[in-house]
């Protein structure tokens, strides 16, 4: 059984922002449904191929992530899905065409769709570069001020 978020919902799953040259730097947050990389990252290459090239490789932090099928197949195309420990073991690494990449923030599947909208928004809205301490902050406060425990 693949485990998912409790809440279906059409709400945004990803967010862009300017990418901090701080230790942690990232590109934006990723709110997957599921810790399942092999169903998740599909869809996520696909959105990712348009703005890095067609995504080569996927880095992921396996202290983070339960173990990955080593490639995907997304069209006719293998995808390498390397465990690998990263700076911030919640951000996933994407290697695009031409030395083009992509850090996502993962915010946890099982946060609750109130609490992403505001750190999906935060970062959508952000005048800055933006970088995983930032926001696991944030997340961190959006959660308590929603009324659950902090991660």
């Amino acid at each position: 059984m693949v485990p998912v978020s409790p809440v279906r919902t059409n709400a945004p799953r990803l967010a862009f922002c300017a990418r901090s040259s701080s230790r942690g730097g990232v590109d934006g947050a990723w709110w997957p449904s599921s810790t399942n990389l092999g169903v998740q990252l599909p869809d996520l290459v696909s959105i990712l191929g348009l703005s890095i090239g067609e995504v080569r490789r996927v880095v992921y932090d396996p202290s983070a992530w339960p173990p990955t099928p080593p490639r995907i197949i997304k069209g006719s195309n293998a995808i390498s899905v390397d465990p690998y420990p990263l700076v911030a073991s919640d951000t996933i690494y994407l290697i695009g065409t031409h030395s083009r990449d992509a850090v996502l923030y993962v915010i946890p599947p099982k946060c609750a769709v109130s609490v992403v909208d505001h750190v999906l928004a935060a970062v959508s809205d952000a005048t800055g570069p933006m970088n995983a301490f930032v926001l696991r902050h944030l997340l961190g406060h959006f959660t308590t001020t929603a009324g659950q425990p902090a991660r």
